[in-house]
């Protein structure tokens, strides 16, 4: 693993770290985008899996950390957003035949992004991607105190509940199906010892802002005609993202294999990790898509 890159676009400082692949022949780069309150560390437990099928750049979603948002004043959009992501996906994977994967937020955004520049982009692995907004309750209320210039209190709300005993263990216990079976596993105890301190590192304010873009924001237009080939996963008991809105997109969006994960939440690829593997291991090694197939796991 390389140490880890910064990359400045516009009004975005942008970070990313490269890890070289397990197979010296392979020539694919991957590149993995967390969802939102993500931070550097998210895909610890899929990393060794997706170095086996060739360079593996883990890149920051926009505004988390250490990712960070310079001018928080200047507000942020969905092109604004799109153009720092897209660009630092260039600066860290070059601009050809990459493998685009990403989770939530990061799954709209690998998605919007191939869509845009199909020519660069080879595959895409979205995992229960945002759809479009608005955002759902609590969230709102951080979204309306933001517009109304009181987001200051939900910086403090964060901050406290961030500071909490087991506050990220409480957040992917909203996310997941079974939380005592997700947290009974050593490998997921690991991962948050791991992670724990980089989450708390997140700004408030920069997650609160994408937020903010979030609830303004609908892909579905962008996603018209897409021809990029894609496999879309999600929980059949997701609590974040409705699955009627990843439905629509499996519906209409051209050359994708959509996978159901039964008795799975909003995290698929960390509580079904072993299956969402091997769906995702099929599809990277395929050399052809069929289009609007689904299937159940």
């Amino acid at each position: 693993m390389s140490e880890r890159q910064t990359y400045h676009w516009k009004n975005h400082r942008i970070t990313y770290t490269k890890h070289l692949s397990l197979n010296p022949k392979s020539k694919e780069t991957i590149v993995l985008i967390g969802g939102w309150c993500s931070a550097a560390g998210y895909w610890n437990l899929n990393i060794p899996f997706f170095r086996k099928f060739g360079d593996v750049i883990e890149l920051d979603l926009v505004g988390h950390y250490p990712a960070e948002i310079i001018d928080q004043k200047k507000g942020l959009g969905l092109q604004d957003f799109l153009e720092a992501q897209a660009n630092a996906i260039w600066a860290s994977a070059g601009e050809k035949d990459l493998t685009l994967v990403g989770h939530s937020t990061g799954g709209m955004a690998v998605l919007a992004i191939a869509s845009l520049f199909p020519q660069r982009i080879k595959q895409v692995i979205s995992i229960a991607p945002f759809v479009h907004g608005p955002v759902r309750h609590p969230l709102k209320l951080g979204v309306i105190g933001l517009r109304t210039n009181l987001g200051g209190i939900f910086d403090l709300g964060f901050k406290l509940g961030r500071s909490l005993p087991k506050a990220l263990q409480i957040g992917f216990s909203y996310g997941v199906y079974n939380a005592r079976e997700f947290h009974q596993r050593q490998e997921i105890q690991d991962f948050l010892k791991v992670y724990n301190p980089q989450f708390e590192s997140l700004n408030p304010r920069n997650v609160l802002m994408v937020l903010e873009m979030l609830d303004r924001t609908d892909i579905r237009p962008i996603l018209f005609g897409n021809q990029v080939p894609i496999l879309m996963m999600r929980g059949e008991e997701d609590p974040v993202i409705p699955g009627k809105d990843v439905m629509e997109l499996e519906r209409t969006t051209p050359h994708v294999k959509a996978v159901l994960f039964s008795e799975c939440g909003h995290f698929v690829h960390m509580e079904k990790r072993l299956a969402a593997e091997k769906v995702m291991r099929d599809f990277l090694k395929m050399k052809k898509q069929s289009k609007g197939k689904r299937s159940f796991f």
